[in-house]
């Protein structure tokens, strides 16, 4: 069974301690990468019109800060937020083992949280409400269908995926769940959601290029996924849970596999990711047209989480491969 490929372990590099004072970096509205434009559906994967420049009115700001680390070094690992705290749950270890960890961080400090079930590297999670799900990844050599719902502080097993999948996109979204991309015995092409009230998951049309170590999150109002492999792509796929149809949003300035996604303000965030090198691109696109940054301490293998106004990406390899850190960092929106 294909398997997210083994990785050489490595020292982690150390994180500023948790006592440091944030150091802040802002970034005004970037140049404009790759195709823009606004996505066209027509039942379908589209192609995007090219726009030249930012739209009216839509203008934002980012800015970065160094935050406290996490207690161990993790990689490919998963993140979500509930009831205001921050959970970093399971992933690779610094020495490549497959933890079952979980760290919670409520804004100051972090502290032990409730171990997961099962030993993973490459889940995803998120949250509906004050419950986190976690789902897929890769255990004891082989992808994983297992999902589980902490809830009340504890864990419990919930309706298993279709489709067992690693490194896939977990996004939350209308008061349901959307899994997307991953890799089993090869590249899994259906996406499916889960109704929490009917504990069952569906599947949905597939991914127009099925791809996994894909950077999810919700963005008007539907469930997108930039970047994967293999190759790596710089390709954006949006899911319209009203139609099931998917469309295709302008291409990432750069491809990249293994990054963060998230979403603030109407903002949507791709961050970091690998290929032969370590991929340092902060792509956010609010309109239509995405703009470029640099990653404050760029990194692979993480999945960002909104905190307190701010996507939080904790975590991560800091080179191809494995290369896990506890280096802690975060992304905030304005205007």
């Amino acid at each position: 069974m294909r398997a997210p490929p083994a990785q050489t372990a490595a020292s982690a590099k150390p994180a500023a301690s948790a006592g440091a004072s944030p150091r802040a970096s802002a970034s005004a509205a970037g140049k404009p990468g790759g195709p823009a434009g606004t996505a066209q559906a027509t039942g379908g994967a589209t192609s995007a019109k090219p726009a030249a420049s930012q739209p009216a009115g839509v203008a934002a700001a980012l800015d970065q800060r160094d935050e406290p680390p996490l207690p161990e070094p993790r990689e490919e690992g998963a993140a979500a937020v509930a009831d205001g705290k921050l959970y970093a749950i399971a992933g690779f270890d610094k020495d490549g083992k497959d933890t079952s960890s979980v760290f919670v961080f409520d804004g100051r400090a972090w502290q032990a949280g409730p171990a997961a079930p099962a030993a993973l590297n490459h889940p995803s999670a998120a949250s509906l409400g004050s419950d986190i799900y976690l789902t897929g990844g890769t255990g004891n050599g082989s992808s994983q269908p297992g999902v589980y719902r902490l809830s009340g502080g504890r864990w419990q097993a919930v309706a298993a995926l279709n489709h067992a999948r690693s490194a896939p996109a977990l996004i939350a979204l209308g008061g349901k769940l959307y899994a997307i991309g991953g890799i089993d015995r090869g590249e899994v092409g259906p996406a499916e959601t889960y109704d929490p009230a009917a504990n069952r998951w569906t599947d949905l049309p597939p991914l127009p290029a099925p791809r996994d170590h894909v950077a999810g999150f919700a963005y008007e109002g539907k469930a997108c996924v930039g970047g994967g492999r293999s190759p790596n792509t710089p390709r954006v796929d949006c899911l319209d849970p009203s139609t099931s149809a998917w469309q295709r949003l302008p291409d990432l300035p750069q491809p990249t596999s293994g990054a963060g996604g998230a979403a603030l303000n109407g903002v949507a965030i791709v961050a970091g990711g690998e290929g032969e090198r370590i991929i340092d691109q902060l792509a956010w696109v609010r309109g239509g047209t995405w703009q470029l940054d640099k990653m404050r301490a760029p990194r692979h293998g993480l999945q960002l989480a909104a905190l307190n106004g701010r996507a939080y990406a904790c975590g991560g390899g800091t080179s191809p491969g494995l290369h896990a850190v506890n280096t802690c960092t975060s992304i905030g929106v304005t205007g």
